[in-house]
Parts: C-alpha cells; structure tokens; sequence
C-alpha cells in the first residue's frame, strides 16, 4: 500500500494540509500541478470548444479532464463526440468499448456528432450494448416510504435495541425510529438543548448502549446562522434513554466543514467523513477528542464510509475517484484496486458485509448497486456482481444500512424538490446472480435466431 498523508494528526498539520488541497486538487510530486487549469475551467472550455465547433480543441481539453478523472463517464462521452466529429473512428471505437466494458450506459445515437462513425458494424454492435447496459435489471422491493423531500434524508442505520431504523434529517435536524412498515416517531429534535444541527450521520453501538451522531451547521439547516458557518460535532448519546453523554467538536479553523456519515468498529473507533474535504476524522475509544485520521489531496468528495468490524480496512467512498481503502494498523493507503473493466465512480453509499463491499452508484450512468468481492488483502476486488441495475425507482439512490441478509437504502435521493417521499428499498445482498451482461444477452440472443 502507497503513502499515508496523516495519521492522528494535529489540527495544524491538517490546516496546512487541507490548505494545499484546496489550492492544488492534484497528484503530489509534481512541480507544475499548482499551475494546470481546474476542473470546473476545462469543462467550461469544453463546452465552448463544441459550441463553435472547434473538434479538435474540444478532443485535447476531455483528454486532459479523462486524464485527471479517468472515472468519469461524461469526459469518455465527450472524447467519442469529439473524435467522432474528426472522423478519428479509431479513437471513438476504442473509447466506446471502454465505456462499454466497464458497463457505462450512452446511446451515441441520440447526438449527431456521431454520424461520421456510424455506418460500421462495430459501432453498432457497441452502442447497442451499451443501450442495453441501461435497462432494468436485477432486485429492489419496496420496503417503506418517509414523507417529505427525498433530498431532506440524510442517514439511516439500525437500532437492534429498538428493533427499527433511525433516520435523520437536514431540515430540521430530527431523528426518526423507523418501523419495517414505515410507521416512524420522533426521537430527538435539535436544538438548544442538545447542541445539534443537520443530522448526517449515524451509529448504533447497541453493547455499550451508544448512540453516535455527526452533526453539521450548514445553510441546509432551519435553525442556521451565519456564525456556525462549518461548524460540526460528533454527539454520543445514552442510546437507550436518549441522553447527552458528550459532544467532540471539530478544531476550529477557516476551511470549510461538513461532517457526514459514520463508520464504528467492533471495539469503538468511530470514524466520520468530512463532505466539504477529502478529510476522515477519528474517535478512538481512549480518547477524548475528535482528531484527523487521514485524508489526500488527490480526492474530491467524500459520500460515505465504511468499516471491518476488526477495523482493518476502512473504506471510503469518493465520488470521482473510487474506494480509497485505509489500513490503520500499517498506517498505510491505497485506492481500491480491480479489473479494469471496473469503474467505481458515483458511489453515495457503501457498506461492508463478510468480506464484501456493496456500493450504491447513484451517480453513475446507469444507476445500480454493485457487490464487490474483495481479495484477502481488503485492498483489491476480485469479483463483480450487479445486483440491481437502472430500476425505474432509480433517482440517484443513495445511502443505505444492512440488515439481516439485505440492504436497506434511499432508492430517490436525488428526486426533483416537488416530489414527496422518500423511498426505501430492499435489495438482498445475494441479489444480481440472474442478470445476464449485455453482452451475453446479445449472443444468446443471436445463437436463438440462427437455431429458428
């Protein structure tokens, strides 16, 4: 496993770092980094190079953004339209099968930038199977529905003791016992007296009757003032009677903050993403502060987290680049490795189940849950599984908690704000061993007309 950036580090030593990160957003060791053009720069290039038609212009400008962002499935669509308009049919075939490969789902025929690479049996073999990439497939049963924003649903987990869900909310910073048939009552609501803002994280520590929260001031609070701008808190509750045992406040310092989900292990770390930084914080069970663990200045945004119970791999989502995976024992971390037909971008939540991962890409084209079967070393994938892909409940699913044999998880996160209701699907962690690739499908589909 490659470097690790800092491990319990001091609150200056993460101002320093998170400083840099900020300023650059781009791999160490290169000289010439602070100097290359941001992300948000050369998209607007590339959309003005399309605009006056300028191919070429806008094929060099997604090089460069597929280059720093590989995952990225818009920058690959831009490199076919780009090569395809320079009628470069090498460069957008071998594109398309990229994408293709790593289960993307575009219809290229739906622009006319592609006409020029159209008329072959290759592009249309390709295409066809990345439309189909993109239909239905795979579990997700209606489990219950909140009222309400979907967007307002921020984390779920169990509570065994209770023998419900809690869910928490940014709006008004409530949190909600949730029934498997959907009935839900208040449990606590911020305020003055508890000290909390948005809800954005929770962990159920049932054996030492522990309730963790990760709290955020943000604008998406009702209660916010300009004042708590980043401000953010873990809260350990008494779990059974609901009680403030202590609040472990971030340092205060001027970058920006959002606390985010949570992570707890077997013997009581608690782990807690920051939103605002590629930044994970740590509550070790001795301690009694909140410190930096660990974080890298080639990440982006943090979505989710999770952890071995033993806590030997931590897992954290980020939503361009993957799965960075922490060894906290070596102090040691390395993005999450696999077949290159991989692509682990768009995660918004993640969870660890017997020596799997399943992922939920909501931010991906198509939308789907992924099993992933990690390598004895926790830092590698060995096997791929769908197990739902592109359900017509689909709207940016999100977040989700394991129970029993099944994942439980925000399936319309990312619903228009006119929509009311949260849906929560059931999709058991067994679930994909049905579904047939595309590219199989194809065949067999073939194999049957030549038999007629």
């Amino acid at each position: 496993m490659p470097k690790t950036l800092f491990s319990g580090a001091a609150s200056a030593l993460l101002s320093l770092f998170c400083t840099f990160s900020l300023q650059a957003q781009a791999p160490a060791g290169a000289a010439d980094q602070a100097a290359q053009p941001s992300i948000n720069s050369l998209e607007e290039q590339s959309r003005e190079a399309f605009a006056k038609g300028d191919a070429l212009a806008a094929y060099e400008i997604n090089l460069q953004l597929h280059e720093r962002r590989p995952l990225a499935g818009d920058y690959m669509y831009n490199i076919v339209r780009a090569a395809a308009l320079q009628d470069r049919k090498t460069e957008a075939y071998e594109m398309m099968l990229t994408m293709q490969r790593q289960g993307l789902s575009y219809d290229f025929n739906q622009t006319d930038d592609t006409l020029n690479i159209r008329k072959t049996e290759l592009y249309a073999y390709v295409n066809d199977l990345m439309v189909e990439a993109g239909k239905p497939a795979g579990e997700g049963v209606p489990a219950f529905t909140l009222p309400g924003r979907p967007s307002d649903y921020q984390t779920i987990a169990w509570d065994g003791s209770r023998g419900k869900f809690l869910v928490g909310t940014a709006e008004a910073g409530t949190l909600l016992a949730v029934a498997e048939d959907g009935s839900s009552e208040i449990l606590l609501q911020a305020g003055k007296g508890n000290g909390l803002w948005s809800i954005n994280g929770l962990a159920v520590d049932a054996g030492r009757n522990r309730l963790w929260i990760s709290s955020a001031a943000t604008a998406k609070y009702k209660g916010f003032i300009p004042t708590d701008q980043n401000r953010g808190a873990l809260f350990e509750f008494n779990l059974e009677t609901l009680e403030l045992v202590k609040e472990y406040f971030l340092p205060i310092d001027p970058l920006p903050h959002e606390l985010g989900s949570l992570a707890l292990t077997d013997d009581g770390h608690v782990y807690v993403i920051d939103r605002a930084l590629p930044v994970v914080y740590l509550k070790k069970p001795d301690s009694e502060r909140l410190e930096a663990f660990v974080g890298s200045k080639e990440l982006v945004s943090f979505s989710d987290i999770a952890v071995t119970p033993d806590n030997s791999r931590v897992f954290v989502a980020d939503r361009v680049k993957g799965v960075f995976v922490v060894d906290p024992v070596a102090e040691q971390a390395t993005m999450l490795g696999g077949p290159d037909n991989l692509n682990l971008s768009g995660i918004e939540g993640i969870e660890y189940a017997a020596g799997k991962l399943v992922v939920v890409q909501g931010g991906l084209q198509p939308q789907r849950l992924m099993r992933l079967e990690l390598a004895a070393s926790g830092s590698a994938v060995e096997a791929v599984a769908p197990m739902a892909v592109a359900l017509p409940q689909f709207d940016q699913p999100g977040v989700g908690a394991i129970l029993g044999n099944a994942l439980y998880y925000f399936a319309n996160a990312g619903a228009a704000e006119s929509v009311d209701g949260l849906l929560v699907l059931r999709t058991s962690l067994d679930a994909g061993k049905d579904i047939v690739p595309p590219d199989i499908r194809k065949f067999q589909e073939k194999k049957k007309r030549r038999q007629q």
